[in-house]
């Protein structure tokens, strides 16, 4: 870490900087804003903001402007020649259209921020294809094709990579750590909360909206535990760990309860295998954890001395991650050491399916997450092979061909796919590659 903050204060000593694009300055699937992001980016030494994509100019041209640079910097253009242009003369660009971000010189890494998961992978494949690095804070994207997104990097010289800061890099770098002393990780996992309700809309939701900030959509979401499945599944798929059962077991517990809860059967805990993703539902929010185990003797005395327990299980417990907050070491990383903060290994080990709200009925059409008729459970990625399960990214838009019933996992035989998505294109390159 220390080494990023020389290299980025070398840059800004020298009047430089790392130049990026964000597509997304309004509200990201974590309920916060990508406008928010954009001013700490601008806040820290030796990285700057080129472009902003948005849908709404107004949120673009906003975001610019709550970070400090004056209107007459900032440039509304669809146009890749007039935001070149303005870029050669110092200012900043706020457009609509996201492919100029992927076409725009002199653009070392893109930060995608939208929480449409198709814009997402869109942008993702062609900013790989113009030879530039891609930080996804996208989930749903992530764990649906984020594992051929990553292969098209590799190939192309550039980096890939889900952000850090969010719980799947937070747990991965703990995770990281204990196995670097020679630990076995038996689960790795993040507090929930917020209560568990599966069947949630964001009509339930409408008053916490105008409390918190976030809109009912992102708030259902985290209810429903759609985020939580698609935060596990990309610690999954970067880690090779899996869930331990369908939705993995989610209890209640307290930090101190963790050490004890998350071990085998046959101790006492609740696990069927170790090397397990999961979540705990309580006041281990908003932090993360991983359990860990040693036989190394000499290990367990000196754990002994430093009072963390008798052994051989130990708890490695951070209170707090930081979301968005972290996103630009990810582009320090992967832009000075070309390596991911947290990617998928390669085919996926575990992936997040769709099921049912309540009983749905042929002829209906499948919405967006946090929305009224699916949420996303995490499974292992055999069992979908085999049960023919739909990814949750792929639900939005699908058709239903007959009933399901509430709570029940959706096959692919159960719906008529939009055919017009490019993510679905990408997931079937995945799967051939898979």
């Amino acid at each position: 870490m220390l080494r990023l903050k020389t290299k980025l204060e070398d840059l800004e000593r020298d009047k430089n900087s790392i130049c990026i694009g964000v597509v997304g300055a309004g509200e990201t699937d974590t309920g916060q804003k990508g406008s928010t992001l954009i001013e700490q980016i601008e806040r820290i030494p030796g990285i700057s903001t080129l472009i902003v994509v948005d849908s709404s100019i107004n949120e673009a041209v906003s975001a610019f402007k709550k970070s400090g640079i004056p209107e007459r910097k900032i440039e509304i253009t669809e146009s890749l020649w007039q935001a070149s242009k303005a870029v050669a003369e110092g200012r900043r660009v706020a457009s609509q259209n996201s492919d100029i971000v992927s076409r725009l010189s002199n653009l070392p890494a893109v930060l995608i921020a939208t929480k449409n998961s198709e814009e997402a992978a869109k942008v993702a494949f062609k900013s790989i294809m113009g030879k530039k690095h891609v930080v996804m804070l996208n989930a749903l994207t992530d764990v649906t094709v984020g594992s051929v997104l990553k292969l098209m990097a590799d190939n192309a010289g550039v980096v890939y990579t889900f952000s850090a800061g969010d719980e799947p890099g937070v747990i991965l770098e703990l995770c990281s750590f204990a196995q670097i002393l020679g630990f076995k990780i038996v689960a790795a996992g993040k507090g929930k909360n917020n209560p568990l309700n599966r069947s949630v809309t964001p009509d339930d939701l409408r008053e916490a909206s105008r409390k918190s900030g976030a809109s009912p959509q992102a708030l259902a979401s985290f209810v429903d535990g759609t985020k939580t499945m698609l935060e596990m599944t990309a610690l999954a798929n970067a880690t090779g760990f899996v869930p331990d059962k369908r939705g993995m077991h989610g209890p209640k517990a307290s930090v101190d309860d963790l050490l004890n809860v998350f071990r085998l059967k046959k101790e006492d805990g609740i696990l069927s295998r170790e090397g397990v993703v999961d979540y705990a539902l309580g006041n281990v929010a908003p932090g993360v954890f991983a359990i860990v185990k040693t036989k190394q003797e000499t290990l367990i005395k000196d754990l002994k001395y430093l009072k963390m327990g008798d052994g051989p299980h130990y708890l490695l417990y951070k209170p707090y991650h930081l979301g968005n907050s972290e996103a630009p070491l990810s582009i320090a990383r992967a832009v000075f050491d070309k390596e991911p903060s947290i990617a998928s290994l390669g085919a996926p080990v575990a992936e997040t399916v769709a099921a049912a709200k309540r009983d749905l009925i042929a002829g209906e059409e499948i919405d967006d997450i946090g929305g009224y008729t699916v949420y996303g459970i995490i499974e292992r990625a055999e069992i979908v092979r085999a049960e023919n399960l739909l990814p949750l990214g792929l639900a939005k838009g699908a058709k239903l061909l007959s009933d399901v019933k509430k709570g029940q996992a959706i096959s692919y035989d159960k719906v008529k796919l939009d055919n017009s998505l490019f993510m679905l294109t990408l997931r079937e390159l995945q799967d051939r590659l898979g």
